[in-house]
Order: structure tokens, then C-alpha cells, then sequence
């Protein structure tokens, strides 16, 4: 049996939230490790997935397994700090993990977030690793496969 990429789990969150809310816009997913610090990026078990909502809200929707997810949740507040990711994109964790290993970065992380932060600049949705040197992140450009640390 294969196993969902972490794209593939993002795409069923966002098919059952946008069933349910239309207008929704994806913002991020946050896929954590729950056995520990890994190398693996079959090891990011458990995912948070983020939307944009009309009317400044939110919708979070959770993994309840690999791939199966609980109903999704309205929240009556904005999501701050995250710019709307174009769904689908191109990269798949396994690929940014590559990227991020042959750029030098071979550190286990607990979590990994595909998010395109607000600023300072407009760049591009990065895959952002937490590595288990807490407080520090590796960040692998989505669209130019460009890798950097940051803290």
C-alpha cells in the first residue's frame, strides 16, 4: 500500500473543508513528527491544516490518523501572518527534504509547516523545518528549491 505524501493528505483537507466552505483559501499545514525527531518525512503523522475564510474567519481542520481527518472548525477570528498559497503546488515534502539534506541541513526536526509567510518580503510558500536544535528552521523555497536557515 503506498503512503499519502504530505501534498496528498493537504489535498483532502483542503476537498473536505472547501465541500464545506466554498470561498476558503488554503494558508497552512503543520505536520508534526509525534514519535519524535526525524529524517523521515513519512514520520510527520499528525497535520493542522489552515484556511482563510470570508468574513475574517478561519477554518482549521485536524488529522485524526494518517490521511483521515475530523470535520473541520469555524473559527469567528482572522489567521494572521500567513499570505493564501496557491493550491496545488508543485514541491512535495520529500523533494524539500532532499533539497534540504543536499544544501547541507542533515538535522533531525519535530515538525515541518508549508506556509508562505506575510513578510518582510513576498517570496514564495516555503516547507519550513524545525529542526531538533530548537529555534532553529530550515527553509526550502517551493517554487526555487533555494534553502536557507533561519531562527
Amino acid at each position: 500500500m503506498a503512503i499519502l505524501s504530505f501534498n496528498g493528505r493537504v489535498n483532502i483537507a483542503v476537498r473536505i473543508v472547501t465541500e464545506q466552505y466554498p470561498e476558503a483559501k488554503l494558508y497552512e499545514a503543520d505536520g508534526v513528527a509525534t514519535g519524535g525527531p526525524t529524517t523521515d518525512p513519512a514520520k510527520i503523522d499528525r497535520m493542522r491544516v489552515v484556511f482563510q475564510n470570508v468574513n475574517n474567519t478561519t477554518v482549521i481542520i485536524k488529522e485524526t490518523g494518517y490521511g483521515e481527518f475530523g470535520p473541520p472548525v469555524l473559527y469567528n477570528e482572522p489567521w494572521l501572518e500567513d499570505v493564501v498559497i496557491n493550491w496545488p503546488i508543485k514541491m512535495d515534502l520529500d523533494e524539500a527534504n532532499e533539497l534540504k539534506e543536499k544544501a547541507g541541513y542533515t538535522e533531525s526536526y519535530t515538525t515541518v509547516t508549508l506556509r508562505n509567510p506575510l513578510g518582510p518580503t513576498v517570496n514564495n510558500p516555503y516547507f519550513i523545518f524545525n529542526t531538533s536544535n530548537m529555534g532553529n528552521y530550515i527553509f526550502v523555497d517551493t517554487v526555487t528549491g533555494d534553502v536557507h536557515a533561519g531562527g
